[in-house]
């Protein structure tokens, strides 16, 4: 396959911006008009631009994971704009395009592997605190702490089920890294070192 010719074809697609086809372009959940009523709206997964068919399988089985994954999305934006503060690029987004970091992603830089890592984290954070709030009803409260914890003190409460969130982000955050060359090695890689 030509991907040059796909790159063009994408670019053409989407009004002109340049959109690499290995960019992460769901990432775009987490900015936008469109994007910021995701709590109380249905969410249609067909119009969020650059979904693979394994996360355009996974919107439609689990639309009420959904306004997690952005907002989780969006929690890692902030904590990297927050560590990049005083940085020349300091994870400025772009709002008016597919490509939220602009071309700085492109390149497999330390950069790049920040903002993969913590994406994933964002996204597994956000779902697992969904969960434990109760805001889904697919997923719940973290079984394995239940019964006599010792003297003097009883269990209580919710325990959050971080199983739950690292899994959605895999599922959700991986599915576009399939491909087989290094640099999808290596996003693979900084999503898991984000999610742990």
């Amino acid at each position: 396959m030509d991907y040059h010719l796909l790159g063009l074809i994408l670019s053409f697609l989407f009004n002109g911006t340049k959109v690499l086809a290995g960019y992460p372009i769901w990432w775009s959940l987490a900015l936008g008009q469109q994007y910021s009523s995701l709590g109380s709206q249905p969410i249609l997964c067909g119009s969020i631009p650059g979904l693979v068919p394994k996360q355009l399988r996974f919107c439609r089985n689990y639309i009420e994971i959904m306004p997690s994954v952005a907002e989780g999305v969006k929690l890692g934006i902030q904590e990297c704009q927050h560590q990049f503060r005083g940085r020349r690029w300091n994870c400025t987004t772009i709002d008016d395009s597919l490509a939220i970091f602009g071309p700085v992603l492109d390149k497999a830089t330390r950069e790049s592997a920040f903002v993969h890592a913590i994406a994933s984290a964002g996204v597994a954070f956000a779902v697992t605190r969904s969960c434990a709030e109760g805001t889904s009803t697919i997923c719940g409260c973290d079984s394995h702490h239940k019964g006599p914890p010792g003297d003097g003190w009883k269990w209580g409460g919710c325990s959050e089920d971080a199983d739950f969130g690292v899994l959605v982000s895999r599922e959700f955050a991986d599915a576009r890294e399939n491909r087989p060359d290094a640099r999808s090695a290596m996003n693979r890689h900084n999503n898991e070192a984000g999610r742990t």
